[in-house]
């Protein structure tokens, strides 16, 4: 597994260290270390997008265009609301089984619903799967992984919809590996000492910043 290969551990807990830095003048040196953490101290509904999300999301380098926000926010808010509660809040990716898998991820289930409803096919609205990775990520930050383009380079996919199965595989394919690997990242989130970040982002920060390096 390609993915696996791509995690050297001492690299992984500088990078996650540096990511999370802050610059003299007390912002951080990363908008992206936000990304968790803006509004915590504000009561956000799990199962609502909220001007408060789309402006986190801002913080990973992407933009929601203003009709997709107001879509987002008004016309379509129900349906996204109802297709969140029906994701849960606590399911966290490295204990899916196979048939959570397929009841919250695969095509048909209400993540792969909610991924269609945030792209409009049929009426673009200019939300590409990067960005709305980056959404989903941020309501269920335990369960859906970030895609972009330095990622997708790093590790060789072509898509979001293939890193969910590539992911998956990486983290369950009953290999000893997979458990080290699992293992590994638990143990690099503890020395980063981010304990707040999901598997899922220790994994997106440290291919992300090996990435940049490469290029």
């Amino acid at each position: 597994m390609q993915l696996r290969s791509k995690v050297d551990f001492d690299s992984a807990v500088t990078d996650i260290q540096d990511y999370f830095a802050t610059m003299e003048n007390g912002r951080p040196k990363y908008s992206g270390s936000r990304f968790e953490t803006l509004g915590e101290d504000v009561d956000i509904d799990p199962n609502q997008i909220t001007a408060i999300d789309l402006v986190a999301v801002s913080m990973l380098s992407v933009d929601v265009p203003a009709q997709a926000s107001l879509g987002i926010l008004e016309t379509l808010a129900e349906q996204i609301s109802e297709l969140l509660s029906q994701i849960p809040q606590d399911l966290k990716f490295e204990n899916l089984t196979p048939e959570q898998f397929e009841k919250y991820l695969a095509p048909g289930s209400p993540a792969d619903k909610l991924w269609k409803i945030l792209r409009q096919y049929d009426d673009p609205w200019n939300l590409g799967q990067t960005t709305v990775s980056k959404i989903m990520a941020r309501k269920r930050p335990d369960l859906i992984p970030v895609y972009d383009s330095v990622v997708k380079a790093v590790v060789g996919i072509k898509g979001s919809g293939e890193q969910w199965n590539a992911w998956y595989s990486a983290f369950h394919d009953g290999s000893p590996e997979a458990a080290e690997f699992v293992g590994m990242l638990r143990a690099i989130r503890l020395a980063a000492g981010q304990h707040h970040l999901s598997l899922l982002r220790v994994l997106d920060i440290a291919l992300w910043k090996q990435g940049k390096r490469e290029k």
